[in-house]
C-alpha cells in the first residue's frame, strides 16, 4: 500500500544498487508499484525469497512481488523514461541529460547524468534537502562557507549549493561510480568541487559549516557520531 512505500523502500534498500522506481497504478489509488533494480550478479530468486521474508516480519502486505532478470539496454529505457526535468528550487531545473526541456522561462538549468535513478532530482527527500540548504545558505557568508555533501551519488546536492553562491565544495562517497559520476556532472556544469572517494572519518580531513546526508536512516544513524566530528561549530 501507498502508505508503506517508505518503508519497503528502507527495507530493500540494500539490494536497491540501480535505484527504485515508484509508478501509480491505474484505478488504484491506494496502491503503488515500487520497481527494484538489484545487482544483475545476484540470484533473483534468492532475492525475491529474502523479500518476501522481510515484508512477512514486519507485517507490510504486498500484493505481489517478481523477480527477473533484464538485458542493460532494456533496464536503461526501462527506469529513465520516468525520469523528468524537475523544477527542484524556484527557477532551477534539474534536467536528466537523456531529456529535452524547452526552457522558455530562461530558467537555469543543471543537467545530471546518471546510470542510476538516485539522484536525478526526482525524489522528494532531493527537493527537501535543497530546500533547507537554500533555507540556511541565505545567513551565511557563502565566500567562507565550506559545504561537505555526505553520500553526494551524482553530485546533484552539490550542484544546487553551486548554484546558491557556495564557493567551497566537497563530496563524498564510498562507490567509487558515484564519486566519478559527481566528478563528470559538476565538469559538465561547469562547477568546481573536491569529490572524495572513501569514508567519512578517515578520508576527509576538515569541517564543515554546512553537511549534507540525503541517505536513508540506518546509514545516517551510523554516521552522526561523525558528522558530529566534521561540523563546524554554529554550523
Amino acid at each position: 500500500e501507498r502508505v508503506a512505500t517508505d518503508e519497503v523502500t528502507t527495507l530493500f534498500g540494500d539490494y536497491a544498487d540501480n535505484g527504485i522506481i515508484e509508478e501509480d497504478i491505474e484505478e488504484q489509488p491506494n496502491l503503488i508499484k515500487l520497481t527494484l533494480y538489484a545487482d544483475p550478479t545476484l540470484d533473483a530468486d534468492v532475492i525475491k525469497e529474502d523479500l518476501e521474508k522481510r515484508l512477512t516480519e514486519t507485517n507490510i502486505t504486498v500484493k505481489s512481488i517478481d523477480a527477473h532478470i533484464l538485458d542493460e539496454s532494456t533496464w536503461l529505457n526501462s527506469w529513465q523514461q520516468y525520469i523528468e526535468p524537475t523544477e527542484i528550487l524556484p527557477n532551477l531545473i534539474i534536467k536528466p541529460a537523456w531529456q529535452e526541456y524547452d526552457n522558455v522561462h530562461n530558467k537555469t538549468i543543471i543537467e545530471i547524468d546518471s546510470d542510476i535513478s538516485f539522484g536525478t532530482g526526482s525524489h522528494e527527500t532531493t527537493r527537501t534537502c535543497a530546500e533547507l540548504l537554500k533555507s540556511y545558505s541565505e545567513s551565511m557568508d557563502l565566500n567562507q562557507v565550506t559545504c561537505l555533501d555526505i553520500g553526494t551519488g551524482t553530485g546533484i546536492l552539490l550542484l544546487v549549493a553551486a548554484h546558491l553562491g557556495i564557493k567551497h565544495l566537497v563530496g563524498i562517497d564510498i562507490e567509487e561510480y558515484a564519486a566519478n559520476q559527481a566528478r563528470i556532472n559538476c565538469e559538465n556544469n561547469h562547477v568546481s568541487a573536491e569529490i572524495i572517494c572513501g569514508n567519512l572519518d578517515s578520508d576527509f580531513n576538515g569541517t564543515a559549516k554546512l553537511i549534507l546526508a540525503n541517505l536513508t536512516v540506518d546509514p545516517l544513524k551510523i554516521l552522526l557520531p561523525q558528522i558530529g566530528k566534521k561540523l563546524e561549530d554554529k554550523g
